[in-house]
């Protein structure tokens, strides 16, 4: 069981569960968000109060529970593009789940920052978590599809054809402009004779 903070990234949204263990949850976000649910170990849905403060630009929810609860806080946020930047607000691990199909590691397609301490491919997404993250500003993501650095070597390699293909006409064409410059030379030779 991770005990830190899962952030499980989708095609537009990401999900992100807060564990919780106590009566109450301060959560400050980058981002309003309106669908939190509350279970607790056993999976059952939990009731709570919550306030909600903006400051700063900070979207700042107060959560209080009718008891002490040991479970975990899920709610979504927006996620635009294949990037996803993480302010480090509360220093505890962070894991993040990449979409099914796409990973991160590739200098020129994108990767993560700072290098997480645990990186996993799996079939349901690259898992990548940082369990320290005391010296951490933010985290930052770059992923791409799985089948990216193989399109990118099909479309450099097609480049490379071309480039060798009008290289090749380049220098046809220079052989052919000197042959003709040197027979109109010789042709004015012979005629000044």
């Amino acid at each position: 069981q991770f005990n830190g903070t899962i952030y499980h990234l989708g095609e537009k949204e990401v999900q992100v569960t807060v564990p919780v263990n106590g009566s109450q949850l301060n959560i400050t976000l980058s981002e309003k968000t309106e669908n939190m649910t509350l279970y607790d170990e056993m999976g059952k849905n939990v009731t709570f109060n919550s306030s909600y403060q903006f400051h700063r630009g900070d979207h700042i929810y107060s959560l209080t529970f009718e008891r002490p609860i040991k479970g975990s806080l899920i709610y979504t946020g927006h996620l635009q593009g294949q990037q996803f930047i993480l302010p480090i607000r509360d220093h505890e691990p962070v894991r993040i789940i990449l979409p099914e199909g796409f990973t991160t590691g590739e200098r020129s397609l994108g990767i993560a920052r700072p290098t997480p301490d645990e990186f996993v491919e799996h079939d349901s997404g690259s898992i990548l978590t940082w369990n320290n993250t005391t010296q951490i500003p933010y985290i930052e993501v770059n992923y791409y599809r799985r089948s990216a650095p193989q399109a990118l070597m099909i479309i450099l390699a097609i480049l490379a054809i071309t480039g060798l293909v009008l290289l090749a006409q380049y220098y046809i064409s220079i052989r052919k402009l000197k042959a003709a410059r040197m027979e109109v030379e010789n042709e004015k030779n012979r005629k000044d004779k």
